[in-house]
């Protein structure tokens, strides 16, 4: 079993962002970490041949699925995509392949060379993403949307109370996540099996594995707790990469302090694989506002 693996949960319309995030991890993988992607099964040809031979070792879904007996495909596929990759990569650490793995979203770019030693605090032990999620909080306070500071604590509080903790609260993330197996592990065996629940019945009471991960962390305390802050520099919204570049904040600058890059495919839509899901009419349309709200931006918060 490897003491750790990268790992990456995608699917046809993010193929694009997919290979280049590959590409990125070919070019700065100096430990040679293995890299695993797994697709749905009917994706696993596209992928195969978008992919260059040895960048990347592809797996189904299914097979991840499959070493869950509680969870079956079809209740899996009746929910919304976002619900079954939270499924996916919480439970792949089931494949019995690795002691601890990276989760890499298909949105991530590494910006300069790793190693296993940015990962594992001690032997088998890995850091722990571990904050107050002030980089995400800030900006949305500031630039909006308004509703985020309220579906942060939504995505976490459920949770928090679920496992009988009281305090901070805190966040755990964002991608590129770091899990330990033990962590996952204990959370299925100590707490849900318990109760006759699977994985997919505690995403369903509260949608964000990163959070029950977290706090399965701090309640079982699986492995010890080696805190570092995220990995990567995360755009979740546009004006934050925005308000970077007008700084000054080049890929170079981040690199002193971050791994690589998120760009948020929730708003990096012209990177969609495939045929487009909206007209070209509704895509000018998205292009032309996304443009005056940067003006916008620009001009009137920026400028000053």
């Amino acid at each position: 079993m490897k003491d750790i693996v990268l790992y990456c949960c995608t699917y046809s319309k993010d193929l694009l962002r997919a290979r280049r995030m590959a590409e990125s991890v070919a070019r700065h993988n100096k430990d040679n970490l293995p890299f695993f992607m797994s697709v749905p099964k009917r994706d696993l040809d596209t992928f195969r041949r978008h992919f260059p031979t040895g960048l990347v070792e592809l797996l189904s879904e299914e097979d991840i699925i499959a070493k869950n007996s509680g969870i079956t495909l079809d209740k899996l596929y009746g929910l919304p995509g976002s619900i079954q990759q939270q499924i996916i990569k919480a439970e792949f650490w089931r494949l019995g392949w690795c002691e601890n793995y990276l989760v890499l979203d298909s949105d991530c770019v590494f910006i300069r060379d790793f190693a296993k030693s940015d990962f594992l605090a001690t032997e088998n032990v890995p850091y722990s993403v571990i904050h107050e999620g002030r980089s995400f909080l800030q900006p949305v306070t500031r630039f909006g949307p308004q509703r985020a500071r309220g579906e942060f604590l939504k995505d976490r509080r459920p949770v928090i109370k679920e496992l009988g903790r009281e305090g901070i609260v805190y966040d755990f993330g964002y991608a590129p996540f770091l899990w330990s197996r033990r962590v996952w592990q204990d959370l299925a065996e100590k707490f849900l099996a318990p109760q006759g629940k699977t994985l997919l019945d505690a995403v369903l009471l509260c949608p964000s594995e990163l959070t029950w991960y977290g706090e399965s962390l701090l309640k079982f305390r699986s492995i010890p707790i080696w805190p570092r802050e995220e990995l990567f520099r995360h755009y979740h919204h546009e004006h934050q990469y925005w308000t970077d570049q007008k700084l000054g904040y080049t890929p170079e600058i981040l690199a002193k302090d971050y791994l690589g890059i998120v760009f948020q495919s929730n708003w990096q839509t012209w990177e969609d694989f495939g045929r487009p899901g909206k007209s070209a009419v509704s895509r000018f349309v998205r292009s032309a506002k996304r443009m005056i709200k940067k003006f916008r931006f620009e001009i009137g918060v920026l400028g000053k």
